[in-house]
């Protein structure tokens, strides 16, 4: 029994929800009169995060399935619970349904925005999994916009609270930029781990080069910081914060986007951002002071 509860945890992957803080992100860059005028914005913000909690873990179990017989065949990947027998199909399916469904059920008590962007994340995982994964840089594209899902939903959720809700498309882009990278970052060491069999394990490794990665892997962190720097200067920040101090938090941007091209180069990482979040030092630091740094200025100033 303990072997399947194992199983089951290692299935839908409780560490990666994490990645859905990126809700809070809507609070945290909201004036303080928000949380201070309607309190409540709170508890749906922490709905809205259990809701993609269930949904991602849905998804997890779900993209499980349809690539059991490539992970059968990877290094590591063959001891996940599906193909290591841990778990059966039949078990896996129904934890995927009863997540999915009931994270986007949810998800539309919390709000009808929030609902939709809830059940576009999903359609989009669905369509990638049965097979624009195999694509070109489109499977890339795709996983960025689970990203852009969760900051939107934040979005969706806060603004109801608030008559007129500031959304900065700057910020949307460098979420889009930022989470784009990573998936590259993450194809890079698919590719530099399985060498010629990356194909085998994950058809659209096929088209990727680990040069063409590295110049896209460039450009983008150079458009990430770019994109952030030309935020914190904007008119439209100015205007709804009172002051362009965001500004002071971009040498952590640039920190974090460094310390990550590091990792990769150096230390051969990168293959899972959320565990390498947890498990280095530097860089947990460094995205705790700037999401203190970025508070401070929002709240106190």
């Amino acid at each position: 029994m303990s072997g399947v509860i194992t199983g089951l945890l290692q299935l839908i992957r409780p560490a990666h929800w994490v990645k859905n803080l990126i809700l809070f992100a809507a609070v945290l860059f909201s004036p303080a009169r928000v949380l201070m005028q309607n309190p409540e914005v709170l508890a749906a913000i922490v709905q809205g995060f259990v809701c993609f909690c269930l949904v991602s873990s849905g998804v997890y179990a779900l993209n499980d399935l349809a690539d059991l017989n490539a992970d059968r065949h990877h290094p590591t990947k063959r001891n996940r619970p599906l193909p290591s027998g841990r778990v059966s199909t039949t078990l896996a399916w129904f934890i995927g349904l009863l997540f999915t469904l009931t994270g986007v059920a949810w998800a539309f008590v919390v709000s009808a925005g929030f609902g939709w962007i809830t059940a576009a994340y999903l359609a989009t995982n669905i369509v990638y999994s049965l097979g624009l994964k195999k694509a070109v840089i489109l499977d890339v594209l795709l996983l960025s916009l689970g990203f852009v899902y969760r900051a939107l939903g934040g979005v969706a959720i806060v603004s109801q609270f608030v008559a007129e809700f500031y959304l900065s498309y700057w910020l949307i882009l460098c979420t889009f930029l930022l989470s784009l990278f990573l998936a590259l970052a993450k194809r890079r060491h698919e590719i530099a781990t399985l060498g010629e069999a990356a194909a085998a394990h994950r058809a659209s490794l096929a088209g990727y080069s680990l040069k063409m990665i590295d110049q896209m892997l460039a450009s983008l962190a150079a458009a990430t910081i770019v994109s952030y720097s030309l935020y914190t200067i904007s008119d439209d920040t100015l205007r709804h914060y009172g002051t362009r101090d965001l500004f002071w938090t971009l040498p952590f941007v640039v920190y974090g986007l460094f310390r990550y091209l590091y990792l990769i180069y150096n230390r051969s990482e990168g293959g899972d951002p959320t565990r390498l979040l947890v498990r280095d030092r530097a860089t947990l630091v460094n995205v705790v002071l700037w999401a203190l740094t970025v508070a401070g200025i929002v709240y106190l100033r």
